[in-house]
């Protein structure tokens, strides 16, 4: 686990700007009807009041997903809580497309993160575990975001409490690299 996490060394702007001259997060997650679309949502919202002069966009998308189909009545709850409106996601797969426009994928699990890699080695360096990845740290002992799906509308409200605590410090981590760019 430590070799995934080499890259962090660099400066996040840094490994994003070797990428691509567009800035696009992709969060990844399974279905894609619940962590990743709430990552993404927070993001967006986050980074328009914290930080509006960074150049990044979000995207969603999951490695095994029913295509088209909505996020969850939770996530779509959750959201609506936070001001934010998801009735309209639909789910998608993670493709080589998704990936090529993608200068920085995050994945709530390990297993996610080995998977991607293995199926789309082109992408490996640029893919990386979100909690570790936003709190700047190669190793943390709760590096993944649990799977909410099917546990209760309060385990969705706490993934997305975690989220948006952890989307913060990315944002912020984004902010500081963005002033020496």
């Amino acid at each position: 686990m430590i070799e995934v996490l080499s890259h962090l060394r660099e400066p996040v702007a840094k490994i994003m700007r070797k990428k691509l001259d567009k800035k696009n997060i992709l969060f990844v997650c399974a279905g894609n009807t619940c962590r990743s679309v709430i990552a993404q949502a927070l993001f967006q919202k986050l980074k328009e009041e914290l930080c509006p002069e960074l150049d990044y966009s979000a995207d969603s998308a999951g490695i095994a997903v029913d295509h088209g189909i909505s996020a969850s009545n939770e996530t779509i709850f959750c959201l609506a809580k936070q001001g934010i409106d998801v009735t309209t996601h639909q789910a998608k797969m993670v493709d080589a497309r998704l990936l090529e426009k993608s200068s920085l994928i995050l994945t709530m699990t390990n297993q996610q993160l080995n998977y991607l890699k293995d199926k789309f080695p082109h992408a490996k360096n640029k893919i990386f575990l979100f909690k570790p990845f936003s709190h700047q740290k190669k190793y943390m002992k709760n590096d993944e975001i649990e799977d909410p799906f099917g546990r209760g509308l309060s385990f969705y409200e706490d993934i997305c409490q975690y989220l948006k605590q952890d989307i913060k410090k990315l944002i912020f981590h984004l902010r500081e690299d963005f002033k020496y760019e």
